[in-house]
């Protein structure tokens, strides 16, 4: 756990990690778009620092909640759906780079992992908004 994230707490982590994850992908996006590889070590720097701290914060807001004798299970569980997460999108987007290219690729899953933590940032806000 790095410094910064032991001062926020585990939502607020996971809502920075999230804008981290949106910015960094956003940097990435338009180094691919213009093919400047600087953006894409930035981006991938940005969206890095912040698939691990919403990681974290996730982790830190559910492992509390269950069992001693529970948090293996619940770990492996975690573990299990991140590897599919990753794995399943990686296998589809192999298979389209055929149809569509591999740029055309590259920025279809980016406007997917745009959307998708868009999608998370809304519902962190609104979860931080209720607490």
């Amino acid at each position: 756990m790095s410094l910064t994230e032991s001062r926020l707490t585990a939502r607020r982590t996971i809502f920075v990690g999230g804008a981290g994850v949106l910015l960094g992908t956003a940097v990435i996006e338009a180094g691919v778009a213009t093919g400047l590889l600087s953006l894409l070590w930035v981006g991938g720097i940005i969206g890095g620092v912040g698939f691990g701290a919403s990681f974290s914060g996730a982790v830190r807001t559910i492992a509390p909640l269950v069992q001693a004798h529970q948090r293996a299970g619940l770990f492996a569980s975690i573990y299990l759906v991140a590897y599919l997460s990753f794995g399943v999108s990686a296998i589809i987007a192999g298979l389209l780079i055929a149809p569509v290219g591999l740029q055309g690729t590259v920025l279809g899953y980016g406007v997917a992992v745009l959307v998708a933590a868009t999608v998370g940032l809304v519902a962190q806000y609104r979860v931080n908004a209720r607490n």
